[in-house]
């Protein structure tokens, strides 16, 4: 982009909580699919706004692969942590981490999750979140530590 400015990005990263940290994730605050991957638009195509950001950012999605998380956080559209990988690299991934239905139950849907996370980076109190959101505290506090609900 030297010494243009791509719209389509400025558009895009209106919709992203805070980019000025290359190196944390940046939080999509644009629609979602209710799985807690962002939602956005691109060329006339629906997809996961991860994969939008890899296109604006990163460049061209071979077929047959998918945009990973190197974070590990659905939510996440920060291009450095995104990565190329096939489907079944991406599915073994989540496997070795934990990722899939299998294992502990989780009770709360991606989008709340994804609402105690936005509301943390706001700076809100783990309590007022726990009240307003009608969650346990602890569950607030786990998140925001990544010890619960990752990815």
């Amino acid at each position: 982009m030297a010494g243009s400015v791509n719209k389509e990005a400025v558009r895009f990263l209106r919709k992203v909580a805070d980019f000025s940290d290359d190196k944390a994730c940046w939080a999509w605050t644009g629609a979602s699919k209710g799985n807690g991957y962002g939602h956005a638009a691109y060329k006339g195509r629906n997809m996961g706004a991860h994969r939008k950001a890899f296109l604006l950012f990163n460049g061209e999605i071979p077929d047959g692969h998918d945009v990973c998380h190197r974070c590990d956080n659905r939510w996440c559209v920060n291009p450095a942590h995104l990565f190329l990988g096939t489907r079944s690299a991406n599915m073994a991934d989540a496997m070795a981490k934990n990722r899939t239905a299998g294992g502990h139950r989780k009770h709360l849907k991606e989008a709340k999750v994804q609402e105690i996370v936005r509301r943390l980076k706001r700076g809100e109190s783990n309590a007022e979140i726990a009240r307003i959101l009608d969650v346990n505290h602890e569950t607030v506090s786990k998140i925001k530590l990544g010890a619960s609900y990752v990815g």
